[in-house]
């Protein structure tokens, strides 16, 4: 009798060694200063589906998906000042988000380790209204890849 058959699906969970960590940068004016009026990119967090700032969060998390499906992640946090908080090209309030994942080169081209989250995401309409905008004038949003958290 035949104790496993190959190729046949299972579910199973298996974590390993490659994991590789990402920081998106969103701006989002008022995230601090003023939250129930926040615009741009309003990513907080409630927990409510019905929610448009929950909603948005949610569209962002599958955008990235679409590639290489986020297996650890935090809230995103309200910042100040971006800038102050390691982006190097959005600036003012916003929100900080990272994530894991552990496909190798998921989202890199030949010369940018992020090169794929900037194409893809480019142009993505959140709930809110407002628009991805990854590179050029009135970029947005920012990605960057670490080693190590």
């Amino acid at each position: 009798m035949v104790s496993k058959a190959h190729g046949s699906a299972s579910a199973s969970q298996v974590l390993t060694s490659n994991l590789q960590y990402y920081t998106v940068w969103c701006e989002s004016p008022n995230a601090v200063s003023d939250p129930d009026n926040a615009t741009g990119i309003n990513i907080r967090i409630t927990g409510n589906i019905a929610d448009e700032t929950q909603k948005n969060f949610e569209v962002i998390i599958q955008s990235v998906g679409l590639r290489a499906m986020p297996i650890i992640l935090n809230d995103p946090l309200a910042v100040s000042d971006l800038a102050a908080d390691g982006a190097s090209v959005v600036t003012g309030e916003g929100f900080v988000w990272e994530f894991s994942v552990e496909t190798e080169g998921a989202f890199a081209t030949k010369t940018d380790s992020v090169g794929l989250l900037i194409v893809e995401l480019d142009g993505i309409v959140l709930p809110s209204g407002a628009i991805l905008n990854t590179g050029g004038g009135g970029q947005n949003i920012e990605f960057n890849r670490q080693d190590d958290l």
